[in-house]
């Protein structure tokens, strides 16, 4: 009888031979340990409630222990699908698929590439995935990068079905002034909080407090940026600085307090049309609208320009003050006041130059000038012997 029994376990063994890569004979084995059963290849299909094509996933080896309901893949692949058309590759290392697919644990150079749009690649070392809710949740090293930037965050949660990808702070964006490239370092670091970003629009938002550094490549100089929070959009390659605004120029100790500011990437600009106020070392300067050219090193102010250091005044249409060459342009209806004799100045242009003491002089090269003095009568100690003595 026993005979019997050993005969038809190497039986049904054979059988599972057809199936599987290998089965292990049970003669050194106890009967209440289970086998768990290798699969040439593992091929998971899912689709929604309404049809649509949800997730596949692939493997070409794949182990199932039937008593606990776990399958352990290697080298894992598969595609996502939105509205029944492929939207990601996915990949890793391993793959652990447990309760029959309840909960999916991927392990090891784990990848997800956008295969529209942007391109985005989101990469990580470890991502737990929940098919029925549609979440994705990486939580070792998450990272999402496009061909000029990279987000770095400490948690990632990617929505399959919106594509929103949820960034837990703290988090970090870096663009590069071209092509985003290890051999480099970025142009641009942006640190806030949580922050959203969806990747078929492109729409990002993120909790402040925000602080900016961007380091021009052959530039010593560091200007720095500071913001309550930020929204925007990496596809059209701007973000919105919100309100309050502080931005430090690196030179004469300038700074600018602005409201709610866009920062266009492309063009490395920053421009608001509401009122600001500015320094430098012993001068401020204000407007009702504002321009900085960051590659430039230029701060225009198109508009209502104000100029004040102790004894002067300025106004003018328009105002550009380049913070390297520490030199300053007024166009348009220019007024500068002295406190000197009350003295004021009229002209079309006046140029100004920030000097070692900190303070700015101004002449008119080429420009007429019209200039106004109020002279105070002195009267002399011996005014009345002089009338006496004249004839």
């Amino acid at each position: 009888m026993s005979k019997h029994i050993a005969t038809t376990t190497r039986a049904s063994c054979f059988i599972l031979i057809s199936l599987l890569v290998g089965c292990q004979t049970t003669d050194n084995i106890q009967m209440d340990e289970p086998i768990p059963f290798v699969f040439r290849s593992l091929n998971l299909r899912h689709k929604r409630v309404n049809g649509d094509r949800d997730w596949d996933l692939t493997s070409p080896e794949a182990k199932y222990e039937s008593s606990r309901r776990i399958v352990r893949a290697r080298l894992p692949e598969g595609i996502l699908y939105k509205d029944s058309n492929p939207s990601f590759e996915i990949s890793a290392l391993n793959a652990t698929i447990f309760n029959d697919g309840e909960t999916v644990l991927l392990e090891g150079e784990v990848k997800l590439q956008q295969l529209g749009g942007q391109k985005v690649l989101i990469i990580g070392d470890r991502l737990r995935w929940t098919p029925d809710k549609s979440l994705m949740v990486i939580d070792q090293r998450p990272q999402a990068l496009n061909s000029d930037s990279r987000l770095v965050a400490k948690r990632a949660e990617f929505q399959q079905q919106t594509h929103d990808l949820l960034l837990i702070g703290p988090t970090q964006l870096e663009r590069w002034e071209e092509k985003r490239t290890p051999k480099q370092k970025p142009i641009t670091i942006i640190r806030g909080r949580d922050g959203v970003w969806n990747l078929d629009s492109g729409k990002l938002v993120t909790q402040g407090p925000i602080m900016g550094t961007r380091e021009p490549k052959g530039e010593d100089s560091i200007q720095t940026i500071t913001s309550s929070g930020l929204r925007g959009n990496t596809k059209a390659g701007y973000i919105d600085l919100i309100n309050p605004v502080g931005v430090n120029l690196p030179s004469e100790n300038g700074n600018l307090q602005a409201k709610t500011t866009r920062w266009d990437f492309k063009r490395e600009e920053l421009e608001s049309n509401k009122p600001f106020t500015g320094q430098l070392e012993k001068s401020s300067y204000s407007g009702d609208a504002f321009k900085v050219d960051l590659s430039g090193t230029t701060v225009q102010i198109p508009k209502t320009c104000k100029f004040k250091q102790p004894g002067e005044q300025l106004f003018a249409d328009q105002c550009f003050f380049n913070w390297t060459t520490e030199k300053i342009k007024a166009i348009g209806n220019v007024v500068l006041k002295r406190d000197s004799n009350d003295q004021t100045t009229r002209s079309e242009r006046l140029e100004g130059h920030v000097g070692e003491d900190g303070r700015v002089t101004f002449s008119s090269p080429g420009s007429q000038v019209l200039s106004e003095l109020t002279l105070k009568e002195s009267t002399p100690q011996n005014a009345g012997q002089v009338r006496e003595n004249s004839p």
